[in-house]
């Protein structure tokens, strides 16, 4: 890596002041942070999972990133082994996705295929999909801070299995957060994602060792030359695949829009023609 200089030299993470060009929101900033902090990937994974950090014997990051080899398509999930004896998956997701709900459970289905071809079923370790966004995923669902989704019967609600589901962190509705959700520190970490300035991010780090670590990691990349390389890189590859993906979908509803209106329009004749031949044939 190297440093600018002049702007590293002025600067540290205490003094730093203004806008953070790379937060948490970067996704390979994320992961870079919390592979290398050990203390603040355990910090997130109890408020995730609602545990004491006495719960942690063992939290293994299984896909580090190296910044002097990553690609700007890298896949910037982050999969942990929890205890040895579980399996998370954290994925950011900063950009509207039209299909997530199917790739959400095309990821968590991946993930927990976690044993050999042979294996006894009883090794397959549980596995939870964690997804942080402050976008709108699941356009029809009531809003909710921490949402958690698991395979349910339809009319009595019974729980299938605990072992494989999908938790949401709405960082959008921290409004709506419960008392449950602030004691586990979720609305703490809701607010570290958000923070867009270093007054904001040192009001939060003041007193956390754990956090005073993560600042520092992230000043470190937004003032070295390679890694802000990098992580422009990465966000405009996302950006722009997020634009082609925006363009396509509107490109195709205008393709297809007359097309809609003319087939509406059918419709609605066949409807008043179904009502005219009802009235006419009590």
């Amino acid at each position: 890596m190297t440093k600018s200089k002049d702007e590293s030299n002025k600067l540290t993470y205490e003094t730093a002041t203004g806008e953070i060009e790379f937060t948490l929101m970067s996704d390979m900033m994320f992961h870079y942070v919390m592979q290398n902090s050990k203390t603040a990937l355990t910090g997130l994974v109890c408020a995730l999972k609602g545990l004491s950090p006495d719960d942690v014997q063992d939290i293994l990051v299984e896909n580090p990133i190296d910044l002097n080899s990553a690609g700007k398509e890298t896949i910037m999930d982050i999969k942990l082994t929890l205890n040895n004896n579980e399996i998370l998956n954290i994925e950011l997701q900063v950009y509207p996705d039209k299909y997530w709900i199917s790739r959400s459970i095309l990821y968590l289905c991946r993930v927990y295929d976690n044993i050999g071809s042979g294996d006894n079923y009883s090794l397959i370790k549980p596995t939870t999909l964690f997804c942080i966004t402050d976008q709108t995923l699941i356009p029809k669902a009531a809003k909710e801070f921490y949402a958690r989704y698991r395979l349910t019967n339809i009319k009595n609600h019974h729980l299938y299995t605990d072992k494989f589901g999908i938790n949401v962190l709405q960082l959008n509705h921290t409004d709506l957060a419960t008392q449950e959700d602030i004691n586990h520190n979720l609305v703490y970490w809701a607010n570290l994602f958000k923070a867009t300035t270093w007054e904001e991010f040192k009001k939060l780090a003041k007193n956390h060792p754990d956090i005073e670590e993560v600042g520092n990691m992230i000043f470190e990349l937004n003032y070295d030359n390679q890694a802000k390389e990098l992580l422009e890189g990465q966000r405009r590859y996302r950006e722009q695949m997020n634009s082609q993906y925006t363009a396509g979908y509107t490109d195709a509803e205008e393709k297809y829009e007359n097309e809609i209106v003319k087939l509406q329009a059918e419709l609605k004749t066949l409807q008043e023609e179904l009502e005219k031949y009802k009235s006419t044939n009590k």
